[in-house]
């Protein structure tokens, strides 16, 4: 099943249910992982019974056959023609089933294991035995599920390993291994459900980190190397849902840079948002690679064959402004605007009807770089809670990362009921759509990996 494909079924399930239904209440609980389950089986049956009250397909980010594979390992031999339920897990060591169509999977008969009652299901297909912490960041995980959870909240609100290791009366190695886990489960979570995101603004920027040294104290062949010194954090941030749209650790160069503006692209439905950033001349060059078109020139009345050559030029869509700084000893003494690419007019519409913007400026990313360096122990300024290698680095940035899009309220996104009698918390991938309630740490960690070997 091709990303194409996917997404086709995602437009055409999301404008159906809203053409039938009005749709669900926003804030109403549902399981993520039943909704990525009935999303698999529309994309492979067709049916959408699941999705008439309102609730919208989880686009699958081309990893479909990866997800069968696990919903299999889980007890489920297959897909088509599956009822509308799911796995039921069992709550003592003698008794649960699991419903799942025509082929029912049974649990074993040593159901459960440690001290979570993880149960132990038995693929009716191939008779094989699975854990139900497979394809989740708790798989093959020696300590308790509970310390698991603990640990990786520690880790992300800004504790440090060796803190964290003395807090949980753990081994320091076994706090990294959770961290390295964590990240990866959090990365596989952000790919999975954070795409197709309505951006009106997008303001760019980087901050500076390093890994084992700083660059100056590179000797000249460590200076070679790509994975130490210093690392930048290339970041994009959307400020009416105050979403982390990408974040892209290395050097500070044009190839990151596009890197980054092809992830914006890439999570984005298509709309091309007003992009905001300072003085830093490579990301015109940068926005202008992603979002540019070509335009020939040909050579006449010159001596010789004619010849032409193609350059970039700025669509009608793109808008870019700039926000320069003039500084005198480290200290901000002026501030001016620019718009670079687009006319002023068009900015300044965007900008009117910006809940959060007025003017051009970029002090929603950095506030954002703020909040990294306040909860990642890792970018944190002279201390000795700085990273030794690079993917410790990334793992360290994805945890971040994924509590706080789904785990962690903003306090600026918070909003009333609709009888306006309560005041309803949400996290940035409730405001930007992704789910309906915040998650839990455990949660998180156990939602299914599509990217599990």
């Amino acid at each position: 099943m091709t990303q194409a494909k996917e997404f086709e079924a995602h437009q055409r399930v999301t404008v159906g249910a809203l053409e039938r239904k009005p749709r669900k209440s926003f804030f109403e609980p549902l399981s993520p992982t039943q909704q990525l389950y009935e999303s698999l089986r529309y994309v492979y049956t067709g049916r959408d019974d699941f999705f008439q009250e309102g609730r919208e397909l989880v686009h699958l980010n081309g990893g479909s056959e990866a997800l069968i594979r696990h919903f299999r390992y889980q007890g489920i031999s297959g897909l088509l023609g599956f009822d509308h339920s799911f796995i039921k897990g069992c709550t003592t060591c003698s008794t649960g089933t699991i419903t799942s169509g025509p082929n029912r999977g049974t649990v074993d008969s040593h159901t459960c294991y440690g001290e979570a009652k993880v149960p132990i299901f038995r693929c009716p297909r191939c008779r094989s035995r699975y854990s139900g912490r497979h394809a989740t960041a708790l798989w093959d995980v020696r300590i308790s599920e509970k310390d698991y959870c603990r640990i990786s909240k520690a880790l992300a609100e800004g504790c440090g390993i060796r803190t964290t290791a003395r807090i949980f009366d753990v081994d320091k190695d076994t706090v990294s291994r959770c961290a390295f886990r964590a990240g990866i489960q959090c990365k596989s979570v952000d790919s999975i459900l954070m795409h197709h995101l309505h951006l009106e603004e997008c303001q760019l920027d980087e901050m500076w980190s390093f890994v084992y040294k700083k660059q100056h104290h590179l000797e000249p062949f460590e200076q070679l190397r790509n994975d130490i010194g210093d690392i930048w954090l290339h970041v994009a941030f959307e400020p009416r849902m105050k979403v982390l749209v990408a974040v892209i650790p290395g050097k500070r160069t044009l190839e990151n840079l596009h890197n980054l503006t092809r992830a914006v692209r890439c999570k984005s439905d298509g709309h091309v948002p007003l992009f905001t950033t300072d003085e830093y001349s490579p990301y015109c060059d940068a926005l202008l690679w992603e979002y540019g078109q070509l335009a020939v020139v040909n050579r006449e009345g010159l001596v010789g064959r004619p010849s032409e050559y193609f350059y970039l030029i700025p669509t009608n869509a793109l808008k870019h402004a700039k926000v320069k700084k003039t500084r005198r000893d480290g200290r901000v003494e002026a501030v001016e605007t620019e718009v670079s690419i687009g006319t002023e007019g068009k900015v300044q519409q965007i900008l009117n009807q910006s809940p959060c913007s007025r003017t051009i400026n970029i002090s929603f990313v950095e506030r954002s770089n703020l909040h990294e360096r306040l909860n990642n122990r890792r970018l944190t300024r002279k201390t000795l809670g700085f990273s030794k290698t690079m993917y410790m680095h990334e793992a360290q940035i994805w945890l971040c990362s994924g509590y706080y899009h789904f785990v962690r309220p903003h306090s600026s996104l918070t909003i009333r009921s609709d009888d306006g009698t309560h005041i309803i918390k949400r996290t940035p991938a409730m405001a930007a759509g992704v789910t309906d309630h915040i998650w839990s740490v455990k949660e998180l960690l156990t939602f299914p990996n599509c990217y599990h070997n």
